[in-house]
């Protein structure tokens, strides 16, 4: 019996082993701001955000054949999980697969030609809110790193639950997006497309999330590095919805962006445009033409941590849905100055 006992814990005990030599890091980055922007009154007033404060933790198990077993498990301020929550697996030669709840293929290529740090973003804008950023089950697969600048990442989504909406009748989302990219040392093009059912917008009445609602959309984009430290860039959006009660709207978008690393100092600029958002069937109500202008600078204090301020002057934030870091009570054309710290660790 004792024989049994000792054998039970020597079990557990390679176990434990095994699993500490599994490479495990702890991360995250904490971000709060001071806003200053108009309310609806057109009085002034100061708010204190986090914009993102997060903490994960991800690892990697190496296999004997080279390939490795990879996870995560990244949360906001709230709730554990909330952010990321995956396994994957990952070779040299063939790329990496995932599963679990993550950001899409399109989003993730979206952000990228965000530069700014607060919530008053230009990826938020041209997003427009008519669709998820993360997936709660999705497969995402993306190709390995030694094809000479060229990427591309697949991502299915399968998202079980129902998710919130304004009907009884809203369903899982579905659908898949994917992006494809090449990266030269002066330059890099980007591609992207998406097509998600019963997802909708969530701002504007007549787009609210509904059963069988379906948005497909797709966007090109480029960037330029002329010299070191300077990037430029562009890119090119539509976007199609399709409603349940006939018709279906569509919209153009634009995003221009630049900026210039100065020793510590990384001052930028951009721009998104948004078309009027037209409706095929008629007694519908179109959307109106948005703009949101931004500029900024960073200030590095260290590898880890800098300080940034901003100004942002969005148009039309009412009826498009637009996403400021003080966004209660704001006028129909918000302005907002944004001051804060970010440390990664």
């Amino acid at each position: 019996m004792m024989v049994k006992k000792y054998l039970a814990v020597a079990i557990m005990g390679l176990c434990v082993v095994s699993y500490a030599q599994a490479e495990v890091t702890l991360y995250g980055i904490a971000q709060k701001s001071i806003d200053y922007g108009n309310s609806a009154t057109g009085e002034r007033k100061f708010s204190m955000q986090d914009i993102g404060s997060r903490v994960g933790f991800k690892g990697v198990d190496q296999l004997d054949n080279g390939s490795s077993l990879l996870w995560k498990l990244e949360s906001g301020l709230s709730t554990f999980g909330s952010r990321e929550a995956w396994i994957g697996y990952e070779n040299k030669d063939a790329g990496t697969l995932r599963f679990g709840k993550s950001k899409g293929a399109y989003n993730l290529l979206v952000e990228g030609f965000d530069l700014f740090e607060s919530n008053t973003t230009l990826a938020n804008t041209i997003q427009d809110a008519t669709y998820r950023s993360r997936h709660e089950s999705a497969v995402y697969y993306a190709t390995p790193a030694n094809l000479g600048g060229f990427a591309a990442n697949l991502n299915y989504v399968i998202d079980s639950g129902k998710f919130s909406g304004t009907a009884a009748d809203v369903e899982d989302q579905k659908g898949y997006d994917a992006s494809v990219s090449y990266t030269h040392s002066k330059f890099a093009v980007y591609a992207g497309t998406m097509s998600l059912k019963n997802v909708a917008r969530s701002g504007f009445q007549e787009l609210k999330e509904q059963k069988g609602s379906k948005v497909t959309s797709y966007i090109v984009g480029a960037k330029l590095f002329p010299i070191e430290g300077l990037q430029i860039g562009a890119a090119y959006q539509n976007t199609k919805q399709d409603l349940t009660t006939g018709g279906d709207y569509k919209r153009d978008s634009a995003i221009l962006m630049a900026q210039y690393e100065v020793g510590k100092w990384v001052p930028r600029v951009g721009y998104v445009y948004q078309g009027e958002g037209k409706l095929s069937s008629a007694g519908g109500q179109n959307l109106a033409k948005a703009g949101h202008f931004q500029i900024g600078t960073d200030y590095n204090l260290s590898k880890s941590s800098l300080l940034y301020v901003e100004g942002a002057v969005i148009q039309n934030k009412d009826q498009n849905a637009f996403s400021t870091s003080i966004s209660d009570g704001l006028a129909t054309t918000p302005k907002v100055i944004s001051t804060g710290m970010i440390l990664l660790f």
